[in-house]
């Protein structure tokens, strides 16, 4: 799984390259039938035809396309020369970029500044989950991130398998659904047994959360998901700090077995994944309506350069242009505002080449919408729209 540092780590080593550096986003998803017999590989040499870049960046990146890729939906090269030499890094996410324009050929190529602008939205927006499957043989953990999942071995590992046996004797859904028998002497026995167990069920689940939390904050886990048997999950959440639990944002039923694969695993939360963040979405849009908010293209980008948006929220499929002072690097949502305020020139652009990082220097979260929220963006607030600091 590609980590947080990873990208982070690209990120900061290209900003700082010397221009001109090539930075091409190709579209490899393998469900599209336009990428078939790694058909994406045709459009990316025929692309670096149409560059004029140094004979010997464009045969290093050639030689790159040319080997074997793992299966995924983007695939991202940075080149330049450095030192004489051509220089390459490459990765392959498992996710589509927002400000990528893959619409054409299905491959965005530039010769110049480096763009980093989809690396870092990746880096500062997609939410990293984490999984917990609780059920009666021993607890499974995954972490979720760009798309990817992986299950994580070790965070229950203090546990005995002592106790994990004895737990899943004891289970919360198997004891809520036993009745004591009546009062006797075998009754009072049962009750005082299950004093017992009780303090010991207290004290499991106690433990189990202290080393989900320390995994939680160790790794920078932004939402939690509980699977299993809903007994179980909602008494498990019990136990959670406050801070933790409001990061849960969902309890799904359990899989069939607890050897699933994490393909089984995966098909269920990431559909849930799918749901929750368009539900997000169209939560933040009514929150903007209601504040009130604000939307429409000049009144987002000067509130916005003004520093009073908190999060601004745009289509996932940006096609705008805007104009920016080229001196003071002030941008406007129409020509004639720019050339009657910017004393220098004026250059025109897309606006999804510069609102990640306008976003960045403001310190606004960027949200980019899609399906139904982003159709609500587009009809009920003109295609941008943000929720206000004050």
């Amino acid at each position: 799984m590609i980590e947080k540092k990873d990208i982070e780590t690209i990120r900061d080593m290209i900003a700082v390259h010397e221009p001109p550096v090539l930075s091409l986003y190709v579209d490899i998803d393998p469900s599209k039938p336009e990428n078939a017999r790694k058909g994406w590989k045709v459009r990316v040499k025929n692309t670096l035809k149409e560059l004029e870049i140094p004979r010997s960046v464009e045969e290093a990146v050639r030689s790159v396309v040319e080997e074997d890729r793992p299966s995924g939906k983007t695939f991202v090269v940075f080149a330049a020369e450095k030192g004489g030499k051509p220089w390459v890094e490459d990765f392959t996410l498992q996710v589509e970029l927002p400000v990528v324009d893959l619409g054409h050929g299905r491959v965005e190529a530039r010769w110049g500044e480096p763009y980093i602008a989809p690396l870092a939205y990746a880096l500062d927006e997609y939410e990293r989950y984490g999984v917990v499957f609780i059920n009666k043989k021993r607890w499974r953990l995954f972490e979720v991130f760009l798309g990817e999942i992986e299950e994580v071995m070790d965070v229950f590992n203090e546990i005995s398998m002592e106790d994990w046996h004895r737990i899943s004797g004891d289970s919360p859904s198997l004891r809520f659904s036993t009745r004591k028998p009546a009062s006797s002497r075998a009754g009072v026995a049962i009750d005082r047994f299950e004093k017992r167990m009780d303090a010991w069920t207290q004290r499991f689940y106690k433990n189990a959360a202290r080393l989900l939390e320390r995994f939680i904050d160790q790794h920078d886990i932004d939402r939690v998901i509980l699977m299993g048997v809903t007994e179980e999950t909602k008494f498990f959440e019990q136990y959670l700090s406050r801070s933790v639990r409001e990061k849960v944002v969902a309890h799904l039923t359990s899989l069939p077995t607890p050897e699933a694969s994490l393909g089984e695993v995966a098909k269920k939360v990431f559909a849930e994944i799918d749901k929750i963040e368009r539900e997000k979405e169209i939560e933040l849009l009514n929150q903007i309506r209601e504040q009130p908010g604000i939307w429409g293209l000049s009144p987002v980008l000067e509130a916005l350069q003004l520093g009073r948006l908190y999060v601004i929220a745009v289509p996932w499929d940006l096609n705008v242009k805007v104009w920016r002072c080229e001196e003071s690097g002030w941008v406007f949502a129409d020509e004639t505002s720019a050339r009657s305020l910017c004393k220098e020139g004026v250059q025109s652009l897309g606006l999804r080449d510069v609102i990640v990082d306008l976003a960045a220097a403001y310190g606004s979260r960027l949200e980019f919408l899609r399906g139904e929220s982003a159709e609500m963006l587009e009809n009920e607030m003109a295609g941008i729209a943000g929720l206000t600091r004050w």
